[in-house]
């Protein structure tokens, strides 16, 4: 039984290197076959990777539906993580900022990233039928799990060894989400072997600038698959069962080493204002159309007190542009969960600022590097990696300047720190709980970049330890959410397996790595 959904073959589209893809916005069933059953003798591995790669940007990036496809929605994590409130010029969604959330909500992050998975595995096996195709392999390996991961990190078990099997396996079982990491570092690896096997290939097709990620980079790509291992093993550092697993992902990387100084992971189809499709998917959410006129999520979404309070209190150079300045010059945020209106509204409180913003036409960040950085220096403080832990910390601050737009990001980050070495939310090398002062500035740096890995964060450590729960009237959460529900499509079509899960609810069920 399909949950059938209507969709043009967006992959296709990627001729041009940007257009919309055509994901239509209506039910799914991680196990419908491809509508168009398209023969992959007729569609490229140039195209497949290009089309691929821009779907995960609007899915990490994305937060509105672009032309009726379906996308991935991160701006609830910006919410509970402190970043976010909702404007005061909105009536109140109260399921929202109760967190009395149905299994509708977020529900495009499942829909998107199966659908996304989908042809990555179509990728794989197409170009596996061409001995010199190993590199379209292997990316959609290192893609797979970078998406399988987000997956597991909202929802916990989900299908993987029987997903995409409709007509073959119509009602996939549940993985354990242990085991799809397990898995995931399983493709990392394979990825990783096939692109070095094939640098003696000397007839191997280097995808070059279909490769809208790293343009045919392969040194990149084999750094961006060992930080994606490094990801995966420290989300476990808190797991009764993740030192082994944490030795077995970091084993060899220094072979290739970790994404460095610059090399953010970012998306560039070629993004213009041309039309509102072709945008930036961030600025596409959170920016204005083409007309110049706000979109919706613009004055939807605005600072949150808590973090703007927190780094003007740390006299933080970052805060202007991650936040703009409200018509009388100030940078205001607003709780979330606020009842009040009066002087709460769009004239006040800010939006997002021009570091965050960019333009149409900016690239979409899908792996900064200062999160990098930040997760070698954790990685260096649990005893996993060798090197210096205050000088990684270091780096990722002045990644996160740099990517942020601050003027003379590398001076201005040293000086950040070096006025504030006695600030335990600062001052790393004299700080007596590093891991906070790491996590804590981890926690800034993620703020409209990576909301979902400082929510990882969050939940495996605690930290920030005073993050605020929504201040609306009837909200008794002493905490934010744990995780996303499964969505509705799962309990109609899929429902014994789902099931089989238990009973879920988004504030006390668990995923598989939290303490």
């Amino acid at each position: 039984m399909y949950k059938r959904i209507t969709r043009s073959f967006w992959l296709s589209i990627c001729a041009v290197l940007l257009a919309v893809t055509g994901c239509k916005k209506n039910t799914f069933n991680i196990n419908d076959n491809n509508p168009n059953n398209p023969d992959p003798s007729a569609v490229s591995p140039n195209l497949l990777l290009s089309g691929a790669l821009k779907k995960t940007a609007d899915i990490a990036r994305g937060g509105q539906t672009i032309t009726s496809t379906t996308n991935g929605d991160p701006d609830y994590i910006e919410l509970y993580m402190g970043y976010w409130s909702v404007s005061g010029d909105y009536i109140p969604v109260t399921t929202t900022l109760t967190y009395q959330t149905t299994t509708d909500y977020g529900a495009d992050n499942w829909n998107s990233g199966y659908l996304l998975i989908e042809n990555l595995r179509l990728l794989e096996s197409t170009a596996a039928t061409d001995p010199n195709a190993g590199y379209y392999v292997a990316m959609g390996k290192i893609m797979e799990a970078f998406n399988f991961e987000r997956l597991v990190d909202q929802y916990n078990d989900i299908p993987y060894t029987q997903a995409l099997q409709g007509g073959t396996i119509d009602f996939p079982k549940y993985d354990k989400a242990a085991d799809v990491y397990d898995s995931c570092l399983a493709l990392l690896n394979t990825g990783i072997n096939l692109i070095a096997n094939d640098t003696s290939n000397a007839n191997a097709e280097n995808p070059g600038s279909y490769d809208i990620l790293f343009g045919g980079n392969m040194d990149e790509w084999l750094q961006f698959a060992n930080t994606i291992k490094l990801k995966l093993a420290m989300t476990e550092s808190q797991y009764s069962g993740g030192a082994a697993f944490i030795q077995s992902a970091l084993q060899g990387t220094s072979t290739y080493g970790f994404l460095g100084a610059g090399e953010d992971a970012a998306i560039q189809p070629g993004y213009t204002n041309s039309s509102e499709a072709q945008q930036s998917p961030f600025y596409y959410d959170m920016g204005l159309s083409t007309a110049g006129a706000p979109q919706n999520n613009n004055s939807y979404y605005r600072a949150c007190s808590y973090i703007v309070q927190f780094m003007q209190a740390n006299n933080d150079p970052r805060t202007s542009q991650m936040f703009a300045a409200n018509v009388n010059g100030d940078i205001l945020g607003r709780p979330f969960g606020s009842n009040v209106s009066d002087g709460q509204d769009n004239q006040h409180i800010s939006a997002m600022g021009p570091g965050l913003l960019g333009t149409a036409s900016s690239p979409a960040v899908i792996f900064p590097a200062c999160e990098s950085f930040f997760l070698q220096s954790e990685a260096v403080l649990d005893n996993y990696l060798t090197g210096s832990a205050v000088g990684l910390y270091t780096n990722g601050v002045e990644e996160s300047f740099r990517l942020l737009g601050v003027t003379s990001p590398y001076s201005a980050a040293d000086k950040y720190i070096s006025n504030n070495a006695s600030n335990p939310n600062i001052g790393f090398a004299t700080s007596s709980s590093q891991m906070t002062t790491l996590m804590t500035q981890a926690w800034v740096a993620y703020s409209g970049l990576d909301p979902l890995e400082a929510w990882n964060n969050w939940r495996k450590l605690g930290i920030p330890a005073s993050l605020p729960v929504s201040q609306f009237d009837g909200s008794v959460a002493t905490h934010i959410p744990y995780r996303l529900l499964y969505p509705t499509s799962e309990y109609s079509y899929n429902t014994a397996n789902v099931n089989a899960e238990g009973t879920i609810n988004n504030m006390t069920s668990t995923i598989f790595w939290m303490p």
